[in-house]
């Protein structure tokens, strides 16, 4: 779609959610950034190095937990550029999985540091990694409402730009919701990884070098995924398909060998949440086979000629807004017509 996007276009709520996404980015990641200086500030050098060896959660989650604002701010922009009500959806699943997220933070922070900080500090950072939760649980109400009106506004957006072909509109809402899942699957997966290779592996395990082969290696194939749904490449698809089944085999392993107990030492602190990021992985990929299969079979049936057929509308064109797709768009709809 070449339609211009103009900041000063935009209807009202998604300025007042751009910017709150940002605002809200920026004051965790300040409390995020807050926390790791007082853990470092809390041990001489010696200490520090000594506990990074030995206890390296209390990084790991700070700077994770920074991406995934960055990834929050991407999520709710990228809806508001594209109109793209799935992606307000997927924005509002996000927050409540870093909302609870965050609860894990707090207790394995708190579990990891009790022994080694004083209990003035301790008290500090268990303050402040509240008050993130609390920041994200509060604002999910302010959320819910913003995305409710977008959610109406960009709906019949898309009705204007695919049309009244039923059948379009609805392979094109299966389109966007397994490209969703893809954007969704890649945070997870490398959040694992992360997690996974920091707080559970040695440098010396052979697994470890793998685990980190495995991230760019995991974008390469949600890429390829991509370029085989735009495309409608269905050679490319079953093979993604086939790659997302071996990492369900991957997280069920994983998730099962945490509660082995010759592994008990190995995931102690961190169990609880590697489970829970291992869990939400695994239903995503579940879900995320099941929508590249219904894509595949709408391979083929007229949405692709559809979505190219909108790319080349000029963007002058598509500016004048509703006369546009209502008043002036015989030949479009002449087009949906062919798959009736």
């Amino acid at each position: 779609m070449t339609k211009k996007w103009d900041f000063n276009n935009i209807p009202k709520t998604a300025k007042v959610g751009l910017i709150l996404s940002i605002v809200q980015a920026i004051i965790v990641i300040i409390l995020e950034l807050a926390v790791l200086i007082k853990l470092i500030n809390g041990l001489s050098p010696f200490k520090w190095l000594k506990y990074w060896s030995t206890d390296k959660s209390p990084l790991a989650y700070s700077l994770l937990f920074v991406v995934a604002m960055f990834f929050s701010v991407y999520l709710f922009a990228g809806a508001v550029v594209q109109e793209n009500t799935l992606q307000l959806i997927s924005f509002i699943m996000f927050h409540i999985f870093i909302l609870v997220w965050s609860v894990f933070i707090h207790y394995n922070i708190q579990n990891s540091m009790w022994e080694k900080y004083d209990p003035g500090l301790f008290s500090q950072v268990k303050s402040i990694t509240i008050a993130v939760s609390i920041i994200i649980g509060v604002t999910l109400t302010v959320w819910s409402y913003i995305c409710y009106k977008l959610y109406r506004l960009y709906g019949w957006e898309m009705y204007k730009l695919i049309g009244a072909n039923y059948h379009i509109r609805e392979m094109y809402k299966e389109y966007l919701l397994l490209v969703q899942l893809l954007k969704l699957n890649y945070f997870t997966f490398a959040g694992f990884a992360i997690q996974y290779t920091v707080l559970v592996l040695k440098s010396t395990d052979t697994e470890f070098y793998i685990t980190v082969a495995l991230i760019p290696i995991s974008l390469l194939v949600l890429v390829a995924s991509y370029y085989a749904l735009k495309r409608e490449s269905a050679a490319l698809m079953w093979a993604f398909i086939f790659g997302m089944n071996g990492c369900i085999g991957y997280y069920v392993f994983k998730i099962a060998r945490m509660y082995d107990s010759r592994q008990h030492s190995k995931y102690s602190g961190v169990r609880a949440i590697m489970t829970f990021f291992g869990i939400i992985s695994l239903i995503l990929i579940v879900v995320t086979v099941f929508q590249a299969i219904i894509c595949l079979t709408n391979f083929g049936q007229g949405l692709l000629k559809q979505m190219e057929l909108i790319k080349g509308v000029p963007s002058d064109i598509m500016s004048n807004g509703p006369s546009f797709y209502i008043n002036s768009a015989g030949e479009r709809r002449m087009a949906l017509e062919e798959y009736n």
